[in-house]
């Protein structure tokens, strides 16, 4: 069990800072196209996807993990709602050219190869269209032993500043590269009543879960206030065609 896996098991929705209140927050202020059509990237158990499905949105959503993607599937169906899920690796998205108005990332782009992945949000795009991508940022001295630590429990592949995430959405062909929102700290994974969540419960008697509790607790507490986030609003510039 890694720690996708645990995430997965434990039906989690929205597992990065502010959690489903700091999205709900984010996409109300975004002022999204009426009935855009959305890629939300790394949709786990389906949460987000389904409140973009809610308020009008056109939805398709990946994620490549199975156990994240059928709950995500069950928690659309309980509320009825037609969105689009496909199992997918975010650096080889399975889709056309000019695809979508927005795709919508929260804490996923760190643990993929980020060249690769900013590339595919960026063809998928429509001239125009946009890329909203919460991710956790270094913001403060990075060592090998935490390099090495982080990579090795979460499956990060990358840390790196504010300053540089920018840059690399630059490389990648994006202009009006924003900052929407700003921590130097991970703040609270703020927990809030989800109704439709699937939470393994035999998990709380695993061994390994206990563990992984523990370590968990114990990166956070060595290197959080190292650890701060930021959510970007970057753009495919309107004459791509």
């Amino acid at each position: 069990m890694d720690y996708h896996d645990l995430l997965a098991k434990l039906g989690e929705g929205s597992a990065h800072p502010g959690g489903f209140t700091a999205t709900v927050q984010l996409i109300d202020s975004l002022s999204l196209p009426e009935r855009g059509r959305v890629l939300e990237v790394g949709c786990g158990t389906g949460r987000t996807a389904c409140y973009l499905a809610r308020n009008g949105y056109r939805v398709t959503a990946i994620d490549l993990h199975r156990q994240m993607l059928e709950k995500a599937v069950r928690r659309a169906r309980r509320e009825r709602l037609d969105i689009r899920f496909i199992q997918a690796d975010v650096t080889a998205l399975p889709f056309p050219d000019h695809q979508f108005d927005v795709v919508f990332v929260e804490s996923v782009t760190i643990f993929t190869r980020w060249r690769a992945a900013l590339s595919e949000y960026k063809r998928v795009l429509k001239p125009g269209g946009r890329l909203i991508d919460r991710e956790m940022v270094l913001c403060g001295r990075k060592t090998e032993l935490m390099s090495r630590r982080l990579k090795r429990f979460y499956g990060v592949k990358t840390l790196a500043s504010m300053a540089v995430w920018k840059k690399r959405l630059k490389q990648c062909g994006f202009t009006s590269v924003l900052v929407r929102e700003h921590s130097r700290s991970m703040g609270k994974w703020v927990v809030d009543h989800d109704p439709h969540r699937e939470l393994d419960m035999a998990l709380f008697e695993d061994e390994q879960f206990r563990r992984m509790s523990e370590t968990n607790d114990q990166l956070l507490a060595r290197y959080g206030k190292r650890l701060g986030y930021a959510v970007f609003d970057a753009k495919v510039p309107p004459d791509e065609r």
